[in-house]
């Protein structure tokens, strides 16, 4: 996903929620300048539902209970109004649909869709075990892989059927990340001798050798680290992947939090619409309204 800007808003007191839900459709909307800084909802032990209205149609949501911080952040920006009237600004057909920008509301034609969210993030929850990438996968975007995931910019998948070799080829992937990360983790004790050493390294080849030395001594901790954790799919993941599709190399870096239940359709009529090669539709993909729904419309 693309890095976000940050800016700043103020601060909201929202009401609590039951398990069975709270009906958004008699809230005041708020302007972008006064949503939450900090979040004021208590969101309740279950899945919950919301109902996305869409100029393509209506899509159904469940929340998972599972990743309650994004599951309160989501519901708190639609209590706020937050997404209705946003454009969904990225759309690319067997991949993703993506949305979460609010310029899209006063802006929909400028050019920089996509670049700005709210100023706070959520603590990633992720756990590629239980909540995986699959088709109609609700995830969040992310500042950082696999540390924190955006404040309001969300993606619904579409990817398609993958095979085996694809699957082996993501596992050996993220592999890498996790060694990766596990390097970076490593070496923060080390950070001003290393900086020290890559400057030194310019115009001194004895340094550049050091340097050399102390990152590959890092590298060879940081796999043993990882030794005996290495990611893999389940039987039921990799099945799931190949038969009804996914994008299964995003999941060791950014949270699913949900999945579409009804209005798959609408999803793939949307990411099918003319687009540039960057992904932005050529025209606009309009979210009219997102409600919570109460118990007995789930």
């Amino acid at each position: 996903m693309r890095n976000i800007v940050n800016l700043s808003f103020g601060i909201v007191v929202l009401a609590l929620l039951s398990c069975g839900g709270s009906n958004n459709s008699g809230k005041q909307q708020q302007e972008p300048q006064q949503l939450v800084k900090q979040l004021n909802v208590n969101s309740p032990d279950c899945d919950q539902y919301v109902l996305m209205s869409t100029n393509y149609g209506d899509i159904k949501i469940k929340l998972y209970r599972e990743t309650p911080l994004h599951r309160k952040n989501f519901i708190n920006l639609v209590m706020n109004g937050f997404y209705d009237g946003q454009l969904f600004y990225r759309v690319q057909k067997d991949l993703l649909i993506q949305t979460g920008d609010y310029t899209s509301k006063t802006k929909p034609d400028g050019p920089e869709l996509g670049v700005t969210d709210v100023e706070f993030t959520v603590p990633a929850e992720i756990d590629p075990v239980k909540r995986i990438h699959k088709r109609g996968a609700l995830a969040a975007a992310s500042f950082y892989r696999g540390e924190k995931s955006s404040g309001a910019h969300f993606y619904i998948v579409t990817g398609k059927p993958a095979k085996d070799n694809e699957l082996k080829l993501s596992e050996r992937k993220i592999n890498e990340e996790l060694v990766n990360n596990k390097f970076l983790e490593i070496q923060k004790p080390y950070r001003q001798q290393i900086y020290r050493l890559k400057n030194a390294a310019e115009h001194d080849v004895a340094k550049k050798e050091e340097l050399g030395r102390l990152i590959g001594r890092l590298m060879s901790e940081a796999r043993a680290a990882m030794k005996g954790k290495e990611f893999s799919y389940t039987a039921a993941q990799r099945n799931m992947y190949k038969k009804t599709g996914g994008l299964p190399h995003l999941d060791a870096y950014y949270t699913v939090f949900g999945e579409v239940v009804e209005g798959m359709d609408v999803v793939e009529k949307i990411s099918a619409v003319d687009a540039t090669s960057k992904g932005r539709p050529r025209s606009h993909v309009v979210i009219n309204k997102v409600t919570i729904l109460d118990g007995e419309d789930k």
